[in-house]
């Protein structure tokens, strides 16, 4: 009697075909659209699913710096199931397109690290050109001034008033801002250092605006003491 030999070719296609497949459902990007900044962080459900016909194994699950992802319900999945996963992006500062990334590892021999992007427009009504005032040069007794611009991207005027600071700090404007829509003005903050050191304060005002009702700014410097005179031989 003989015994029948499969070719080697079939025994590689069934091999092949035989195997698990991560499926991200939905596609490889996770998209929130525009986002006002107040929504932070942004949360969402990735869905996996595994589109093989052996066990998918999910190995782990690794977010980009900025976002987060919760535990898997579950790692082992057979064929035709799906497992969900949460995730948050921290949108922070930003303002425009925000790209994140989550990485997620398996035994589908064919795509063992599949790279899923969370993305999202970040629409600020208030945008301020840096979240910070920073002085560059500060000296001790010497006066010094910062600025930063405030700008109105929303499609309605907004009013910007009750300017104030501390630790010794002066800010412009003083009064009442009235800001139509594409609008800016510069915040500026003036200090007189009295100490030596690491400095920090905050400008704080108020808006009209329902999202931003008080914006507060923090100011840095590091004071130093003033230079003194090289002393060159033969000058008086």
């Amino acid at each position: 009697m003989k015994r029948s030999v499969l070719p080697i070719w079939m025994i590689a296609m069934a091999v092949a075909v035989a195997q698990p497949k991560l499926e991200v459902v939905g596609g490889d990007t996770y998209n929130w659209g525009q986002v006002k900044a107040t929504t932070n962080p942004l949360k969402g459900t990735l869905r996996l699913k595994n589109a093989g016909n052996q066990s998918l194994e999910i190995k782990s699950v690794k977010p980009s710096c900025g976002c987060t992802a919760a535990k898997l319900d579950k790692n082992v999945l057979e064929p035709g199931e799906v497992a969900s996963v949460d995730v948050s992006l921290n949108i922070g500062t930003a303002t425009g397109p925000v790209t994140k990334t989550v990485t997620i590892t398996t035994n589908d021999p064919n795509n063992e690290t599949k790279i899923v992007y969370l993305r999202a427009e970040v629409v600020r009504a208030i945008q301020l050109s840096m979240p910070y005032i920073a002085f560059s040069d500060l000296s001790l007794g010497k006066q010094s001034s910062a600025s930063i611009t405030v700008k109105n991207n929303s499609n309605e005027s907004i009013a910007c008033f009750g300017f104030e600071a501390n630790n010794g700090l002066i800010v412009v404007p003083k009064g009442k801002v009235e800001l139509k829509p594409g609008e800016e003005f510069q915040l500026t903050a003036t200090l007189v250092p009295q100490t030596e050191g690491y400095f920090n304060g905050t400008v704080k005002f108020s808006t009209t605006h329902p999202d931003y009702p008080t914006i507060e700014v923090p100011v840095y410097g590091n004071v130093l003491k003033p230079s003194s005179p090289v002393f060159q031989p033969g000058r008086p």
